[in-house]
């Protein structure tokens, strides 16, 4: 046998299921016929169970043959129920554990494509030679970015030492709760109708369709199915299986901002639990926020003010994290107006209006100030007085 074949990388096999049978034959094979070890690296795993920690039996009816499961669960999501389990414990198996997972991860995953798909479609974005090389100002896509840099670094690292549940963890994170959680969110605004500034709106597109691109390479080996179609469908490439691995940019991981964003989110889960206690909704504004501890730079306390909805975060040294709850005619009349546009934006949808459509609107009563700001975020032409809130399709 040639030398690029034996001993073997790595093997893997259920502990306790092969440990005589498999194990000690190749042990026993190799030692006579080579006198060496059959393999470099082993990895032995528990035993699969069902969903309520039984075993497997066709007589007790609840063995799940592998067509049938791959069928009814998708092959994407088992392969991805596998590659999170800890190998040294058992793994609970089923149709309700999968489902757990589907919602979990790959539907968030899938929305986050589905968003950069539809409104690269309305906005009539595409893909060019220098797409891949990001040029950004804006603080969220520089946080991204150092996010994917560190994640194609430390999957890399773990994927070198065999280790797939704490890179598929890496990602799920990643994806969870960076990407979808944090950037899209705090990005929504940048991308379609609601986006003011052309150069940033390019910017945020270049950003997500870099992520997206990366993320469907690293999952190639991990979801073979979602990534090829998210490859295929965003380079116009003939496969992510033949593409190469991404490699990390180090000079795009900014470990400074990182923990400046991890402190961010901090305080906005203490200003958010704040509002709670207040009984004030985030879509009413709210004249200041002041924190204390490490000071933030300008562009993520903006992040902050975004997210929490705030005309200002100030930081103060010796202070604690005060939410200023003080409502003004003003700060008023904004929050009815937000609130407007949610109940317009929910009457398009329910009125089945394309996100590009334009509508005209009826309305008992409106913020004057306002009225161009809600024009703009619900895509409609014109407002006008009525007994009641009415979305006019064109």
């Amino acid at each position: 046998m040639s030398k690029d074949w034996f001993p073997a990388d790595f093997i893997t096999e259920s502990f306790p299921g092969q440990f005589k049978n498999w194990f000690y034959s190749l042990i026993a094979m190799s030692t006579v016929l080579k006198d060496t070890n059959p393999f470099k690296t082993v990895l032995g795993f528990a035993t699969l169970l069902d969903e309520n920690g039984e075993e497997m039996h066709k007589s007790k009816g609840n063995a799940i043959e592998f067509n049938e499961g791959a069928d009814k669960i998708g092959v994407d999501v088992m392969r991805w129920m596998y590659a999170i389990q800890n190998p040294s414990s058992n793994m609970l198996f089923g149709y309700r554990k999968a489902d757990e997972t589907r919602r979990r991860f790959y539907l968030i995953l899938w929305n986050v494509y589905s968003f950069f798909v539809t409104y690269a479609n309305i906005d009539g974005w595409e893909t060019t030679s220098k797409t891949r090389q990001v040029t950004s100002s804006n603080v969220l896509d520089k946080w991204i970015l150092s996010k994917l840099n560190g994640l194609i670094r430390n999957v890399t690292k773990s994927l070198s030492e065999f280790d797939a549940q704490s890179a598929s963890l890496e990602i799920e994170n990643f994806i969870i709760g960076d990407l979808s959680t944090w950037y899209l969110r705090r990005s929504r605004d940048r991308f379609g109708y609601s986006a003011i500034d052309d150069n940033d709106k390019n910017a945020a597109y270049q950003t997500l369709y870099s992520v997206l691109e990366n993320l469907s390479r690293i999952l190639a080996s991990f979801t073979p199915f979602i990534a090829e179609e998210i490859y295929q469908n965003l380079t116009a490439e003939e496969s992510v299986h033949l593409s190469d691995f991404p490699t990390p940019n180090q000079k795009l991981i900014d470990q400074n901002l990182e923990e400046e964003m991890i402190l961010a989110r901090n305080i906005v889960e203490l200003a958010h639990s704040q509002r709670k206690e207040s009984q004030i909704k985030v879509r009413q504004p709210l004249a200041k926020l002041t924190y204390s501890g490490k000071q933030l730079s300008k562009d993520v306390e903006k992040v902050i003010s975004f997210e929490v909805n705030v005309k200002e975060v100030v930081f103060k040294k010796d202070s604690k994290l005060v939410l200023d709850t003080k409502l003004t005619d003003k700060l008023k009349s904004e929050g009815e107006a937000r609130e407007l546009i949610r109940q317009i934006q929910q009457h398009r949808k329910e009125a089945g209006c394309e996100l590009s459509e334009k509508v005209q609107l009826i309305a008992p009563s409106w913020p004057k100030e306002f009225e161009k700001e809600i024009l703009r975020q619900t895509l409609s032409t014109s407002i006008e007085k009525g007994e009641t809130l009415t979305v006019k399709r064109n």
